[in-house]
């Protein structure tokens, strides 16, 4: 009896031994189910989580164009694009803009003034000449010399530029030495060369046809009695004659200084006496624009006097008297 009792005490020690043992360092364990940490973590080493986003602009591509910091203290990048370097790089002076054009406008009869504007910084007139021609039948009207400076200047920048989407340039106006024809339609040619860099490196090319730049004159607008640019003297009362055709219903008297200049009228329906009194010595400028039914602007044409005082009325030389003699 106590033989046997002794065997099965042995044999529960042996049993307990072996249940312990099964959990120990080194023996092999039940592959893990896929909600284990272990599977978590190797899926996020495949697809990592994306980086915190950072605000910017949605292209249509789907990628994100990241801003500059602005916190920054580097100027930012202003240089044109690599087409537009292009074109400015090219071997001639790159992009440019005509006024008045068909495209655009028509010159309001009794303006003078041709406008040509450029993307590249510093055009000046080169050697090339200009040549205006009535479309109807080709005869040259004028040819121009772009070097002489009383008909090529260098004009202000103005709102052209923002209209084009330039953020700068050149802009030159060329005076003609006849107010064009109302109702007459003109193109102008350019020899080779007639606009260049300054440093002379970069020629402007030929414009041959009669497309590139062609205008025509419009049926209203203001003929001046005295030219613009005249020098006039305080007091004067100058005079134009303003015609109003269609598509023109409406001139108005626009962007002056009512200390300086005035007028009879200041709106016009039908063709009128346009008087001007100067009041102030310096230059008055003004504008006559041209609107049609709906209240659009359909151009304007600028005037302006160079104004000075009038000389002090010499005094006589007293009489003598009889006895004196």
């Amino acid at each position: 009896m106590k033989k046997r009792i002794a065997m099965l005490l042995l044999a529960a020690v042996l049993s307990t031994s072996l249940t312990a043992c099964g959990n120990q360092p080194g023996q092999t364990q039940q592959p893990p189910t896929d909600n284990t940490p272990e599977t978590a973590i190797s899926e996020s080493t495949d697809n990592p989580a994306p980086a915190p986003s950072t605000p910017g602009t949605d292209t249509a591509d789907g990628t994100v164009q990241i801003p500059e910091n602005p916190l920054s203290d580097a100027p930012s990048d202003t240089r044109p694009s690599a087409s537009e370097d292009a074109e400015l790089t090219a071997d001639s002076i790159g992009p440019v803009s005509f006024t008045p054009n068909e495209k655009g406008y028509s010159m309001v009869y009794g303006a003078n003034t041709l406008h040509a504007y450029f993307k590249r910084q510093n055009v000046v007139p080169g050697n090339g000449k200009m040549i205006i021609r009535k479309t109807s039948d080709d005869s040259v009207i004028e040819e121009i010399n772009l070097k002489d400076t009383q008909k090529c200047s260098i004009g202000e920048a103005d709102t052209t530029f923002n209209l084009l989407g330039w953020n700068g340039g050149t802009h030159l106006i060329i005076q003609l030495k006849e107010t064009p024809a109302s109702g007459e339609a003109y193109y102008v040619n350019l020899e080779e060369g007639a606009f260049t860099s300054q440093d002379g490196a970069i020629l402007s090319k030929a414009i041959q046809d009669k497309t590139t730049w062609s205008y025509g004159v419009a049926p209203y607008g203001i003929i001046p009695a005295r030219p613009s640019g005249s020098d006039v003297l305080v007091g004067d009362v100058l005079s134009a004659d303003i015609l109003i055709r269609q598509p023109a219903v409406l001139a108005k008297i626009e962007n002056y200084d009512e200390n300086r200049v005035r007028f009879n009228d200041k709106e016009f329906e039908q063709d009128a006496k346009l008087e001007i009194k100067i009041y102030q010595i310096g230059e008055d400028p003004f504008t006559v624009t041209f609107y049609d039914n709906d209240d659009n602007p359909l151009g304007s044409i600028t005037l302006s006097y160079t104004a000075s005082m009038p000389p002090e009325p010499e005094e006589e030389a007293p009489k003598k008297s009889i006895t004196n003699l």
